[in-house]
């Protein structure tokens, strides 16, 4: 899984990181943003997760909407990577021991579109 830094929304802490990347396992773009713990003792600071359920954010623009959301946009050189990992890293979502398991874990938090995605990915294999 490659893992890209990404500009942080305008107005955000100096110190946030946020990335974004392609899961291969759970057949979804994904994207995180943290800002450091206030002290020694505390974990980092979660400001968004987005992309952490199977088949969530399938494309790039998908991702890029979501972001936006949080007024994230994705540069352009990162997006030409992102669109180049999914078929690099493939979707091995259906290859995986537990992903009937997930499938069915995940059937009643997630929406009627990602479900599908999901179901399909499981019919499919995965590449």
């Amino acid at each position: 899984m490659n893992r890209y830094t990404i500009p942080n929304a305008p107005g955000s802490p100096d110190k946030r990181v946020t990335t974004a990347g392609w899961d291969a396992p759970l057949n979804t773009y994904w994207a995180t943003a943290f800002d450091p713990p206030g002290s020694i003792d505390e974990e980092d600071v979660e400001v968004f997760w987005i992309g952490y359920t199977p088949c969530a954010l399938p494309d790039v623009e998908s991702l890029a909407t979501a972001l936006r959301e949080h007024g994230v946009e994705i540069p352009p050189y990162t997006v030409d990577a992102l669109r180049r990992d999914k078929p690099t890293e493939g979707e091995s979502f259906a290859g995986r021991p537990a992903t009937r398991l997930i499938a069915e874990m995940t059937r009643p938090h997630v929406p009627a579109d990602q479900q599908a995605r999901i179901d399909a990915a499981l019919q499919v294999g995965g590449r």
